[in-house]
């Protein structure tokens, strides 16, 4: 009897793993965010996006959360947005204006939930920004 509960139980912790092929650093960084926004892990660098109504600025730092100078940064980058009940993500394009990168994300401000991939460009090399809020996917 021990061996069967003990092979349930095996199995059924094997199959909560089973799909989950969605491998994200959508966590928090532990710094305090610079600006009051969500600050995430963008490895090997940090993005903090800051919503003021519609309009979204992500600020990229380093590792010690110090601004990456503007020349290192690309002038536009992309991403995908997606609220609750969007059918599919929906493309976004931030451009750099001043030192963050700035977007006019209609609707932003209106939800509780959304889930925003950004790829930021440092140095030419492709960095993946998370900002999932009760990630939707």
């Amino acid at each position: 009897m021990k061996q069967l509960i003990l092979a349930i139980a095996l199995l059924l912790g094997m199959t909560s793993f089973a799909g989950d092929d969605h491998h994200h650093d959508h966590e928090a960084a532990v710094e305090q965010a610079p600006r009051g926004g969500i600050l995430r892990n963008a490895d090997p660098y940090k993005a903090e996006l800051v919503l003021n109504k519609d309009v979204a600025r992500i600020y990229v730092y380093d590792k010690a959360v110090k601004p990456v100078a503007k020349t290192k940064l690309k002038e536009t980058i992309t991403g995908k947005l997606a609220f609750p009940k969007d059918k599919k993500k929906k493309d976004v394009t931030f451009k750099l204006v001043g030192d963050a990168y700035e977007a006019q994300l209609k609707g932003i401000d209106k939800v509780h939930r959304y889930d925003l991939h950004v790829t930021l460009e440092v140095d030419g090399k492709p960095i993946l920004a998370d900002f999932g809020v009760d990630n939707i996917h």
